[in-house]
């Protein structure tokens, strides 16, 4: 079997994305739990000059001093590049310094422990300045909070943290509203912030009493009408990406009947999960292949951001690793043994199922096609039918999840029986 070579994706928020409680702005961050509360706590306040220090090898330049960095606004993107999404990121910032370098922009790069000194390193663009240095001991990803690479940081032009941890998507904007402050706008923020807190006080007291008891991720299950079929059928789904080397198909004006991807009542680890009206999103890991486990943190972040209207699930499957650092177990017992192991301390918050057989994986569609890069990811609709297959890295997949979301006829009745209860429950 022929595969692409394994990517990971990370570093990707969706499209509801956190945003911060401090700033009370509407640009995305990424993390969840203690490590998002850590980063909150270190926006507004002065960054760590001391981090820099942390850094070698710089390239495109000397190391900042505290005079160069002195009313500039600066991006921090830390990035590996032997890793595929990191050299998206880095593009981003590439662009961004030459759109905003005259305007007081520095962008510094960290690079990865990891992979230096064959790292392909790019040179700044005109006018601009674009540091890149190596991070030997990761002392400085521990000094902000970093997690996998990339990562996006931008501080303003008083030296204070703004953003930690920022969404891609969110990047430009945040580096744009920060150029547009003049330094003493950015160190009388915090005053600022204070003032229209004061002011919103009253009325979020009583948009709290309004809603107080109301949790919707916490509703119990309302029964409500299945939808039509036609309603399924005529629903606007994205399109399925076409794969690498996929035959076209027979009858190009007559699509191919839709695939059923049902989940099995067995296997799960721990409870099986609530279906009804709600879309699937599967991906397929190894417990033995560290390649597939370490998207599982993005895997909670989703379910996290989506627990509404989305079930994620990662099936444990027959899939194969060609990084030639591990030899996968594939006897059904034994999968399943060491499944329950590798998962009985991580505290995952999305749910767990055994696919010893590859069924699943069958009924991905990655069977239409000899090649499949790692992380494989199926969305699945409400009613059990595959809707869109492809490698999480793909540009379409963010685009795909949200369409899914926002058409599934199921999730939509679901959640107007749920606005019924609300309503009734309110009189």
């Amino acid at each position: 079997m022929k595969l692409h070579r394994l990517i990971l994706v990370a570093g990707l928020v969706f499209s509801a994305g956190l945003v911060s409680p401090a700033l009370g702005d509407d640009f995305k961050r990424e993390g969840e739990g203690a490590r998002r509360a850590a980063l909150d706590k270190m926006e507004l306040k002065p960054f760590p000059a001391e981090a820099w220090a942390q850094l070698t090898d710089w390239t495109n330049g000397a190391a900042p001093t505290p005079g160069d960095l002195n009313g500039k606004v600066i991006l921090i993107c830390t990035w590996a590049d032997w890793y595929a999404p990191c050299k998206r990121a880095m593009n981003q910032a590439t662009k961004l310094a030459e759109k905003y370098g005259k305007e007081g922009l520095v962008v510094i790069a960290p690079h990865n422990a990891t992979g230096w000194a064959e790292a392909k390193k790019p040179a700044a663009p005109k006018d601009s300045v674009f540091l890149l240095a190596n991070d030997p001991k990761g002392e400085f990803r521990k000094a902000i909070n970093a997690d996998q690479d990339p990562n996006f940081y931008v501080i303003d032009r008083a030296g204070q943290m703004r953003f930690a941890d920022l969404d891609k998507s969110a990047v430009e904007g945040a580096v744009e509203s920060l150029l547009k402050e003049k330094a003493e706008d950015a160190a009388s923020i915090n005053t600022k912030l204070a003032t229209d807190a004061a002011k919103k006080e009253a009325e979020s007291r009583r948009t709290a009493a309004i809603n107080q008891g109301a949790s919707l991720v916490d509703l119990p299950e309302i029964s409500f009408p299945e939808p039509s079929a036609d309603r399924y059928k005529n629903a606007a789904w994205p399109k399925m990406p076409k794969l690498e080397n996929e035959p076209p198909p027979a009858d190009p004006n007559s699509p191919p009947p839709p695939i059923q991807m049902l989940l099995p009542e067995t296997g799960w680890i721990g409870p099986k999960p609530q279906l009804k009206g709600r879309a699937r999103l599967v991906y397929f890991w190894h417990p033995d292949s560290r390649f597939t486990t370490q998207i599982m943190p993005r895997m909670d972040t989703i379910k996290t951001q989506r627990s509404r209207d989305l079930v994620v699930v990662g099936a444990a499957s027959k899939i194969a690793d060609n990084s030639g650092e591990n030899k996968l177990e594939m006897d059904p017992k034994k999968l399943e043994a060491r499944v329950r192991e590798f998962t009985s301390d991580r505290n995952l918050k999305h749910s767990i199922i055994v696919d010893p057989s590859g069924q699943l994986f069958d009924t991905s569609r990655r069977s239409q096609t000899g090649e499949f890069p790692i992380p494989w990811v199926a969305i699945v609709s409400s009613d059990g039918v595959l809707r869109w297959s492809g490698p999480m890295g793909a540009p379409s997949f963010e685009a795909a999840l949200d369409k899914v979301l926002g058409v599934d006829p199921g999730i939509q009745a679901r959640r107007a029986a749920e606005a019924e209860y609300l309503s009734k429950r309110g009189k």
